[in-house]
């Protein structure tokens, strides 16, 4: 019978704690940074949508008392892998900033999030460019959260659209 060696403990050196130690500050910054997005995501929207509105058969209104937020492919229907562009109508909405989340509806497919540029030439208006992921599926589904921050409390709601 062969005797087995008694177990040491697991050595480390200085470097591989380093190494440990910037990783872990690493899973921690990212967590800080990327929780509050998660977070505002899962909120519900400060305006409501029309029902049953499609970006995809022309623009779509939210609207809560005075406020309302107009929504349309103003580069006609969207293809899968092709270039969108949006234009967003503001109306009683103060913004500094506005943001459009575009996310699979049914399945993951990332998340885009790019900010919209205001018009010099109209009030209230913003416009956006991006492009699409290609999906398997003959037909995706797409949610657009729209995010118009002017103080510390953004003011957000809801689109959908499909793609083939």
């Amino acid at each position: 019978m062969t005797a087995t060696p008694p177990q040491t403990p697991l050595q480390t050196t200085p470097g591989t704690r380093t190494l440990l130690m910037l990783l872990l500050a690493a899973c921690l910054l990212a967590s800080a940074l990327l929780l509050p997005r998660l977070l505002a995501s899962s909120q519900p929207p400060d305006l409501i949508t029309e029902p049953g509105c499609d970006l995809s058969a022309g623009p779509c209104s939210s609207r809560a008392a005075e406020q309302s937020m107009t929504l349309a492919l103003s580069s006609g229907p969207a293809q899968a892998g092709s270039t969108v562009q949006f234009s967003l109508q503001l109306k009683a909405v103060p913004a500094q900033a506005v943001w459009l989340q575009l996310e699979g509806r049914d399945m993951y497919m990332g998340i885009n999030r790019i900010p919209l540029e205001k018009s010099a030439d109209s009030p209230g208006l913003w416009h956006g460019t991006t492009e699409l992921a290609i999906c398997t599926t003959e037909l995706m589904q797409w949610q657009v959260r729209v995010e118009a921050t002017a103080a510390a409390t953004p003011i957000t709601a809801l689109f959908e659209f499909s793609s083939q």
